[in-house]
């Protein structure tokens, strides 16, 4: 399920029942979570609910919406793991991620949802080397609001550098 962002935990319930798998537009916490607020009250707390996702033991990932938004999958991790609203307001507190939970969505689950765990999500002899190389480990970040500064150095797909240093190839 694309988007997943008002779903409740009843129905995140039955979506494992059936096992689904929601793909969460947690971008829209930052960029028209103000707007949420407004317009859906107290129910805009609860927008994009992967920690509830998690604690149902539902597999999990996070997208984008290209040309919504330009890509940028640190920001939407930061986003997720911080629940903040452009104003500043905190989307709920109880479903924040943590950082391993944001990079989960967008390797292994994300290679998960389209049946590709085999070859793709993580680093494994025999699966394809698609990968990034960062500036910084974002694990090793005390602070989350610094994930947003996180830069791709290269970009790497089945063995083969795609981007590097900002020039394309």
């Amino acid at each position: 399920m694309i988007h997943a962002q008002t779903i409740r935990e009843d129905q995140i319930r039955r979506m494992k029942k059936y096992n689904m798998i929601p793909s969460f537009f947690v971008d829209h916490i930052y960029y028209w979570g103000d707007i949420h607020l407004i317009n859906l009250g107290s129910r805009a707390y609860k927008i994009s609910p992967i920690k509830t996702a998690i604690k149902i033991d539902l597999i999990y990932t996070i997208h984008e919406d290209t040309p919504v938004l330009n890509p940028d999958i640190f920001e939407s991790i930061w986003i997720g793991v911080n629940r903040t609203t452009k104003n500043g307001v905190t989307l709920g507190s109880d479903e924040r991620i943590t950082i391993l939970e944001g990079l989960k969505a967008v390797t292994i689950n994300a290679a998960y949802s389209y049946f590709e765990e085999d070859t793709k999500g993580s680093i494994k002899e025999g699966k394809f080397a698609d990968l990034v190389i960062l500036d910084k480990n974002p694990l090793k970040i005390c602070n989350p609001d610094n994930l947003k500064e996180i830069k791709i150095l290269e970009t790497i797909k089945e063995g083969k550098t795609l981007y590097k240093n900002n020039q394309n190839f």
